[in-house]
């Protein structure tokens, strides 16, 4: 797809900064944005738990177990399934999530202990905490996922690492796209080019 640029922010965006790198702790992900859309498309895109897996690739399930309201933010916890993929190389992830919300603002995941999974063909993703961030920009918003997570030792680190860059780029180019997509379909005929 190509960057269309409108004045500084990009209307179809790629991510201005996408990094994947691997320290002592295990991995982390930083990644921003300058996206030509309403703050509330963005947000209702990031928030759109469910229906997920209709536009993020690799991730195959996504049930909202549970959500409250605390203190003006939201709690909710999130079911996920997917998977980590890399040319041959594929693993099942499951995750179970405990996500708050500032709405507009934030949204924070961090997942929750599970059981160890029964095979070496899933990924035990039990240390992962994970940020998406709005941030009001001329023109639009500034769209930054931060992430760190460990993945074990079981798996080459090596593969480990194109596979998470591959796949966690093609789901931060699939939530850029399915953004543009929804803040196309809202703006009145001929007024987007």
């Amino acid at each position: 797809m190509l960057l269309t640029l409108l004045s500084p922010v990009a209307a179809c965006a790629r991510p201005d900064h996408f990094d994947v790198q691997h320290d002592a702790g295990g991995y982390r992900v930083d990644a921003s944005a300058d996206l030509a859309a309403d703050p509330a498309v963005v947000w209702e895109t990031l928030t759109d738990y469910e229906r997920l897996p209709q536009f993020v690739p690799g991730i195959r399930s996504v049930r909202v177990l549970e959500t409250h309201e605390e203190a003006g933010r939201q709690r909710l916890l999130i079911e996920q399934s997917g998977e980590l993929r890399f040319l041959f190389f594929s693993r099942r992830v499951e995750v179970l999530l405990d996500v708050e919300q500032q709405p507009m603002r934030r949204v924070n995941a961090r997942a929750l202990p599970r059981p160890q999974p029964p095979d070496n063909e899933e990924v035990n993703l039990d240390q992962f905490e994970g940020t998406y961030t709005l941030e009001p920009i001329p023109g639009g918003v500034r769209l930054g996922y931060q992430a760190h997570f460990d993945l074990g030792s079981a798996l080459p680190r090596l593969l480990v690492r194109f596979a998470l860059r591959w796949t966690m780029r093609a789901q931060f180019d699939a939530m850029l796209d399915e953004i543009d997509r929804r803040r196309l379909a809202l703006a009145p005929q001929g007024a987007v080019k």
